[in-house]
């Protein structure tokens, strides 16, 4: 899997304390800050509506002992009815010394507040975990995460792709068993991601007994991806099976080129146009040469450019060429041309006579 790594692995414990939410505001805009999750480094909040609703403002704090460390303000352009969004927030702090920390999270509707939620965690004390991420890899393709449990338990486990603030992306597995073991756990991307765009993974691991919450992100920068598994090359040209390996399209070219065994000299050249690939496809590039290779011994190399044209993958071979023996029908001078049979007329005879031995054969068995 390849990508480009910007931030490391966050994996933090977080207590919950305090959720509240004021109810009747809320009620009667139909506006609800149905959850809330924060450890010292992001913050994500889920907000649901019976109605639809547009051009909302979401503002978080985060504080200690009452006085504001960071702060985010985030548009909400529409929630439909009965449904609800996530928001995230990458906190931005200098300092972040051991306790208790609290978020406030108001919704507003131009300048009137419709809905707040007051929230709290305790940050860096000496608590054993139920649950340790041993690590998380995000990319173009999709999350990756090692998760050991300190405790044999059920556990709902949630993926989240991160653009700006927004969750552009969700799917969960519910009730999953979880040992003492590690366990490896992975979902693909099934969206379109823009290409050279930063954009970050997040797992969430809900234990169902305590109750507890660990959540792990990691922050990668999208590019597209192919390999070549699989080519076929003779003197009249190849072709390459090219996969791909990321949600950003890659809509690239395959490059042929043969070179003189002993030496740089470009015997032949082409670029074939690729189809459009995505994670798990795959397509078959092939081209003609231009002349017939003669007898002798070629080298090949097959390489994928990619959208921004660099090269994401390369494979070398040979192409061995041997020589053609042609077999000629003329008939030497000095034959009597009376008495000859040509050559093409036994040929056709001996293959009738093979024919009808083969018909013989099966009408016998």
């Amino acid at each position: 899997m390849k990508c480009r790594r910007t931030i490391p692995i966050i994996c933090l414990l977080t207590i919950f304390l305090t959720l509240t939410t004021a109810g009747a505001s809320a009620a009667e805009s139909g506006i609800v800050i149905q959850e809330i999750y924060s450890d010292i480094e992001s913050c994500d909040i889920t907000v649901a509506s019976s109605i639809t609703i547009e051009d909302l403002t979401l503002e978080v704090q985060l504080l200690q002992k009452g006085r504001a460390i960071d702060k985010a303000t985030i548009p909400i352009d529409r929630i439909e009815t009965n449904s609800n969004i996530i928001k995230f927030v990458q906190w931005h702090t200098t300092s972040t010394p051991d306790g208790a920390y609290q978020i406030d999270a108001q919704i507003f509707n131009e300048k009137e507040e419709i809905c707040s939620t007051e929230y709290e965690f305790i940050h860096g004390r000496q608590i054993i975990p139920d649950v340790i991420f041993e690590g998380i890899i995000s990319n173009s393709e999709g999350v990756s995460a090692v998760i050991k449990p300190t405790d044999t338990s059920l556990a709902d486990i949630e993926y989240m792709l991160v653009e700006g603030n927004d969750i552009i992306y969700f799917t969960k597995d519910e009730k999953i068993s979880i040992h003492t073991n590690p366990l490896t756990v992975n979902k693909r991307w099934n969206t379109l991601l823009a290409n050279n765009k930063k954009y970050t993974g997040r797992v969430k691991v809900r234990i169902s007994d305590p109750g507890s919450i660990i959540v792990a992100t990691d922050t990668f920068t999208s590019m597209d991806d192919a390999e070549i598994t699989d080519i076929y090359k003779d003197e009249i040209g190849a072709s390459a099976t090219i996969a791909g390996n990321s949600q950003v399209p890659f809509d690239g070219y395959v490059r042929f080129t043969v070179y003189n065994e002993n030496s740089d000299e470009i015997m032949e050249s082409a670029i074939m146009r690729s189809p459009i690939l995505l994670t798990e496809d795959d397509e078959t590039v092939e081209t003609i040469w231009k002349k017939r290779l003669t007898e002798g011994r070629y080298k090949l190399a097959i390489e994928i450019i990619g959208n921004d044209g660099d090269i994401l993958d390369i494979q070398e071979t040979m192409i061995d060429v041997e020589k053609v023996t042609v077999f000629s029908n003329d008939i030497p001078e000095g034959t009597n041309d009376g008495n000859s049979t040509p050559s093409f007329l036994i040929t056709t005879a001996l293959a009738a006579i093979s024919a009808g031995a083969i018909v013989l054969r099966r009408k016998h068995f």
